[in-house]
């Protein structure tokens, strides 16, 4: 395959994350290699790798965009003053947008790395910048309450919906459940916020 010279190093990089995000987003992180992205821009698999580190390092910049998509998703919720139902707003913020971005989404926890490549910092912070969010209502419902413990209730909802979003995504949800997504983790919630209301300090 030639190489095409109508793009400089900035615009290249930016077509292979455009190009990658898009590939994932139709057909699943399954589905995408070098060799599939590399013939969806046009350019060969080791031109690739002169400018990003692996295939991960590709899977870990659409990721990086997708958690940003989420973090967006949350500011754009409507907000309100009772930090319970502001809790159930981020909740369906995190469904419409998981509803949008579903073979995204799922890219960032079902992608394997390879053996001995670690996850990057900034990546880390990205997730818990997400929880810390979750948490300041848990903060703001029971103050008295340590930082650490909310962010520790803040870390439970969240990976509780992403589990619930995973049953659905792979069609098992109706085996174990008889209502839809939106009801079953605004139960999920709701147990969570009673319980943390009392819970001793």
């Amino acid at each position: 395959m030639a190489r095409r010279a109508d793009h400089t190093k900035a615009e290249l990089a930016k077509l292979v994350i455009d190009t990658a995000e898009e590939l994932i987003g139709e057909d699943g992180i399954d589905a995408f290699s070098a060799r599939t992205l590399s013939r969806a821009i046009g350019y060969t698999a080791g031109t690739l790798y002169h400018h990003f580190k692996d295939l991960d390092d590709i899977v870990t910049q659409v990721n990086s965009r997708t958690l940003a998509g989420l973090a967006q998703a949350f500011d754009e919720a409507d907000k309100v003053a009772d930090s319970h139902q502001q809790l159930l707003n981020y909740a369906d913020a995190f469904l419409g947008y998981i509803a949008l971005k579903r073979n995204l989404w799922n890219a960032l926890f079902e992608f394997r790395r390879k053996q001995g490549v670690g996850v990057p910092p900034w990546y880390l912070e990205a997730i818990a910048s997400l929880i810390r969010i979750v948490a300041e209502c848990f903060q703001a419902i029971r103050p008295d309450l340590s930082p650490e413990i909310c962010r520790r209730s803040g870390q439970l909802v969240f990976a509780s919906i992403h589990s619930v979003v995973s049953l659905e995504s792979s069609g098992r949800l109706g085996l174990v459940m008889d209502r839809d997504i939106r009801q079953v983790v605004h139960e999920l919630v709701d147990m969570h916020v009673t319980a943390f209301e009392h819970r001793k300090g």
